[in-house]
Order: structure tokens, then C-alpha cells, then sequence
């Protein structure tokens, strides 16, 4: 198991949120208690539910992929900048799931929203 992200652009799940295609998933190690050591957890994007996070690496993963369709060579260095600033993000600042979450997902598709 590697300690690098693992970075996924243009993944073929959509977000499990709306069911918008997603722009980026990354994949990093996790270590913030003595039962998640050598876990890892997965990170998406998504242009609809994240288009008012706070963070700016999270808006810029959205910025740059609202300017550039796809990464050409002339945009190499810029995305590889934006992308390592997320997946630095999601290593510091890894999502999490809590019951109150799962119970909003459960009332939103007993209304047929999801």
C-alpha cells in the first residue's frame, strides 16, 4: 500500500450525491487515530454539490476544469499544481460520514430526491 494520492480524473462513477459526472476523485492514505492507520479513503469533486465549498483547493479543482475541458501539455504545470493542492487538502482535512449524514441520504430518498 502506497503512501502517495492517488489522483482519478473524469472518473466513470458519478457523484454519489446528485448523479452529476464527478471532475476528480483522489485516493490518500489516512493516519488521524491508531484505527484508520494504513487506511485510505477516496475524495470527489463534484462541479454541483462542491460549487460553494470553502476551500480553495477544492474551488480551484472546480475552477480549472470549468476553464480547461482537458489537461494539454501547455496546461501540465497548472493542473499538477491544482490537482497536488487538493490531494494535499483531502490528506489534511479527509471527509467524513456521520450518522446525521446518513440519516438526511435516508429522508432524501424516501422523497424520491435521490
Amino acid at each position: 500500500m502506497t503512501n502517495e494520492p492517488d489522483v482519478e480524473l473524469a472518473p466513470r462513477h458519478p457523484c454519489v450525491r446528485c448523479g452529476t459526472p464527478i471532475l476528480a476523485a483522489v485516493t490518500v492514505p489516512i493516519s488521524d487515530t491508531e484505527h484508520s492507520a494504513g487506511r485510505r479513503i477516496t475524495a470527489t469533486v463534484c462541479p454541483t454539490c462542491d460549487r460553494h465549498h470553502p476551500a480553495p483547493e477544492v474551488q480551484g479543482v472546480i475552477a480549472y476544469f470549468t476553464l480547461n475541458e482537458r489537461i494539454t501539455g501547455d496546461e501540465i504545470e497548472g493542473a499538477g499544481q491544482v490537482l497536488s493542492d487538493w490531494a494535499q487538502y483531502v490528506t489534511t482535512h479527509p471527509p467524513t460520514y456521520t450518522s446525521t449524514d446518513l440519516d438526511d441520504e435516508i429522508e432524501a430518498w424516501e422523497r424520491g430526491e435521490m
